[in-house]
């Protein structure tokens, strides 16, 4: 038996663009898990060897990033969509949108640094002389503090996102509430980690934000798929 109708207060539309935007959101998230299963990364201490490993990563490096990139973005497009239907009227809606945009835009940054920059640095480097050595390892601590830096914002921002939309859904039925709650944690918990210091943004810190983000981001493709419009006054529910 299916829940009770989740009904949303906004733009007017039809039921199957709610679910196809649902399923959207559905499937870029759990893509972008996948993918970022598939993130290289550099497994010693040693500078020369760092620096080999990532000439070569250099092509996946750009094939993950660059498909993490155009997922985040499907992804934003169907949250942006989910904005629009609760109704841009309402504080949290708008708040959530804002946050969740700046996250993104951040995170487009820091995967670019990743994903392109940091890898020919190292393709582009003189491979001899220890000064050569010196400045290339420099210029990869620049990268990975802009990375870090450009990856601790969008986690945050994103997380204060998912934070308001979760309070909006708070407001409307059981299941909405129950993806509200979740939210809420997702959204407070990883950011007060990465605030504190007790999370860091190294792959599998940001597998982990990932994972977490999804839970939450398929619960509210699950919730437009779900969604059932009430017919427009004089006009017959099919």
């Amino acid at each position: 038996m299916l829940p009770e109708s989740i009904q949303f207060e906004g733009r007017s539309g039809t039921t199957g663009g709610a679910r196809g935007t649902g399923a959207l959101l559905i499937a870029a998230t759990l893509l972008e898990v996948a993918v970022m299963a598939h993130h290289p990364s550099v497994k010693t201490p040693d500078l020369a060897q760092a620096i080999d490993q990532l000439r070569n990563t250099a092509d996946l490096a750009a094939w993950v990033h660059g498909v993490l990139i155009a997922l985040m973005l499907v992804g934003f497009y169907a949250l942006t969509e989910f904005s629009l239907q609760r109704g841009l009227h309402r504080p949290f809606v708008r708040a959530g949108l804002i946050g969740y945009a700046v996250g993104v835009f951040a995170m487009i940054g820091a995967a670019s640094i990743s994903g392109f920059v940091t890898p020919h640095v190292a393709v582009l480097a003189p491979r001899a002389g220890e000064t050569d050595l010196r400045v290339t390892g420099q210029l990869l601590t620049l990268c990975a503090l802009l990375n870090r830096t450009m990856a601790s914002l969008g986690a945050v921002a994103m997380s204060a996102g998912i934070a308001a939309w979760s309070l909006d859904l708070l407001r409307g039925p059981w299941l909405g509430r129950v993806v509200g709650l979740i939210g809420i944690l997702i959204g407070s918990l990883p950011a007060a980690a990465l605030i504190s210091g007790l999370l860091h943004l190294n792959v599998h810190g940001m597998m982990l934000v990932i994972v977490l983000q999804a839970a939450w981001t398929v619960g509210v493709g699950v919730l437009l798929i779900l969604e059932r419009r009430k017919a427009p006054p004089g006009v017959a529910e099919r």
